[in-house]
C-alpha cells in the first residue's frame, strides 16, 4: 500500500510482539481519517498479514443494532465454530455468559449487583469480556486474537466502555495474552471516546495523511508496469495533481485514464491527452458526491463551506473564517464538528480547516455565481 508504509511497518513490529513473544498489545490502536482516505483498506490490509501469521482475526463494522460487544460475540461465534467441542463448549458458555450480562438481543439483560455512582455510567460485562478474550487467544490452534473494529466512532457508549475497562484490566494483569484491538474511524472518533472513556489517552490514536505525491505515482504506475503498460512521465504528473493525495480522486483519475486510453493492452501507453479526457469524464462522479455533501448540509454548514471555498481547497485559518462571516470562532464550533463528523472537511493543523476531497472548493463557488 504505497503511502501507508509507517503504518504497515508499526503494525508488522505488534503483530511481532504478539505472535512471537505471545504478548498482549496494550493499547488500543486506531487510525482517523476523513472518508476516503483508505482506512478500510489498510485495516483489510492489516487483517491479511495477521491471517499469514494464523492469527484469529475477528472482524466488525461498528453501528449495528447488536451493539459493538454484541458483534464482536457474534464474529468470534462463527469464526471457532471448528473449535474442538471441549474448547467451544467452554467458550460458547463464556460468550452467553457475557451476551447475558450486556443485554445482547435474544438474552436477558443481568443487572449489576454494585452500588453505581450518581450520574456516572458503569461498564457492565467487563470480567466477562476479558475472559472471552483471554480463553478466545489462548485456545484453539491460533497464534493470538487480533479485534479489527471498523467505524469505531459510530460505535455504541457501552461497548466503548467495557471494550476500553477490559483492556484496561488486561494491560495490568494479562500482558501474557497474545491479543490486539485495531481500529479506524473519522477524525472526531477521539472526542467520541473521550466522552464515555476516561482514560481515552491510553489508546494511539493515528491521523492518516493525504499520499505524497511519490506515492501516488507508485499507486497508478507499478500496477500498469505489472500488466505491461507505461504512464507518460507528463501524463503521471497531471494525474498526481488532478488527485491532490486524495486516495479516492487518485482511483478516479487513474481509472478514468486507463478508460480514455482504451484500457491499454500490454505494450500500450497512458498519455497526458488520455488525462485531460478522463479528468472531464471523472467530474461526473465527483460533482454526483459533490451535490450529495451539499445536500446533506444544513444551512450554517453551508455557510461555513462557503466562507471555506473563498480561499480555494488550501488550509484556513479559522480566524480567518471567522472575520469573513463576521462572526465568533466559537459561533460557528457546531457546524465545524458536524462537517468534520460528516467527514466533509478535516482540521489539517491547529486552527486550520480544509476540505477533504480536491475541487470541493470550486464546486461550492460555482453555486454561488
Amino acid at each position: 500500500m504505497p503511502g501507508r508504509v509507517l503504518q504497515l511497518a508499526e503494525f508488522e513490529e505488534r503483530l511481532s510482539y504478539l505472535v512471537d513473544l505471545k504478548r498482549l498489545v496494550g493499547r488500543i490502536h486506531v487510525d482517523l481519517a476523513p472518508r476516503g482516505f483508505g482506512k478500510t483498506s489498510l485495516l483489510r490490509q492489516y487483517q491479511r498479514r495477521a491471517t499469514e501469521r494464523d492469527v484469529l482475526t475477528i472482524w466488525v463494522t461498528a453501528g449495528e443494532e447488536l451493539g459493538l460487544i454484541g458483534q464482536i460475540v457474534a464474529a468470534i461465534r462463527t469464526a471457532t465454530a471448528g473449535w474442538g467441542a471441549k474448547n467451544r463448549a467452554r467458550l460458547v458458555g463464556l460468550l452467553d455468559s457475557l451476551a447475558l450480562s450486556v443485554g445482547v438481543p435474544g438474552f436477558a439483560k443481568l443487572d449489576a449487583t454494585f452500588d453505581r455512582k450518581p450520574g456516572v455510567a458503569q461498564p457492565v460485562g467487563v470480567r466477562e469480556f476479558e475472559q472471552v478474550i483471554r480463553t478466545t487467544a489462548g485456545q484453539g490452534d491460533s497464534a493470538g486474537l487480533v479485534l479489527f473494529i471498523d467505524e469505531i466512532q459510530a460505535a455504541d457508549a457501552a461497548g466503548l466502555r467495557t471494550l476500553a475497562y477490559a483492556w484496561q484490566h488486561l494491560q495490568a494483569e494479562g500482558t501474557d495474552v497474545p491479543a490486539a484491538v485495531f481500529a479506524a474511524g473519522l477524525p472526531d472518533a477521539p472526542e467520541k471516546i473521550s466522552a464515555v472513556v476516561t482514560f481515552a489517552e491510553r489508546i494511539a490514536f493515528r491521523p492518516l495523511e493525504r499520499l505524497s505525491a511519490d506515492a501516488e505515482e507508485i499507486a497508478i504506475g507499478v500496477p500498469a508496469q505489472l500488466l505491461g503498460v507505461s504512464w507518460q512521465t507528463d501524463a503521471l504528473v497531471s494525474a498526481v495533481e488532478v488527485a491532490g493525495g486524495y486516495p479516492y480522486t487518485l482511483q478516479l483519475i487513474a481509472d478514468a485514464s486507463w478508460s480514455a486510453a482504451g484500457r491499454p493492452d500490454s505494450g500500450g501507453e497512458i498519455t497526458v491527452d488520455d488525462v485531460r479526457e478522463g479528468q472531464q469524464a471523472m467530474r461526473g462522479d465527483l460533482d454526483a458526491l459533490f451535490r450529495a455533501r451539499w445536500s446533506n448540509a444544513t444551512p450554517l454548514e453551508r455557510d461555513l463551506m462557503t466562507a471555506m471555498a473563498e480561499f480555494g481547497d488550501a488550509p484556513v485559518g479559522r480566524a480567518e473564517l471567522a472575520q469573513r462571516l463576521g462572526v465568533t470562532i466559537a459561533s460557528f464550533s457546531v457546524p465545524r464538528a458536524r462537517l468534520i463528523d460528516k467527514g466533509f472537511i478535516q482540521a489539517s493543523a491547529r486552527g486550520m480547516l480544509e476540505f477533504t476531497i480536491p475541487g470541493f472548493a470550486s464546486f461550492v463557488r460555482e453555486r454561488q455565481e
